[in-house]
């Protein structure tokens, strides 16, 4: 199966534009996740087919979903943007990583479910 090119916009439009907009102009996945971890901020999955799968965890501010959101979705694009402050790290794991640790992630953003 051919890999879709995601578009990649730019640090302008991806900061700018509202959220809502954003999401559905790149084609964007978005879920409510059902991970309640204080420290679990999101998660963004780039299927093979190169549609991103989004995932939110609920009950954050405004602020909070909306900078995460753009966060993970420019790092899922390869738009340059300056690195988060802790308590925010992120994690990448490539399809030629570690298979264990890309099935964990899975499992976590999928809320448990294999």
């Amino acid at each position: 199966m051919q890999k879709s090119a995601m578009p990649k916009p730019s640090v302008d439009r991806l900061m700018d534009t509202p959220l809502p907009v954003l999401i559905n102009e790149l084609g964007v996945t978005l879920f409510d996740s059902s991970i309640t971890d204080a420290e679990f901020f999101g998660a963004v999955v780039e299927r093979k087919t190169g549609e991103l799968i989004l995932s939110m965890p609920t009950g954050r501010s405004e602020l909070e979903h909306d900078t995460v959101a753009r966060y993970l979705l420019a790092q899922a694009l390869g738009v340059p943007v300056p690195t988060m402050p802790a308590p925010i790290v992120t994690h990448r794991v490539d399809e030629d990583g570690d298979s264990g640790q890309a099935d964990e992630a899975l499992r976590r953003v999928r809320g448990g479910r294999a």
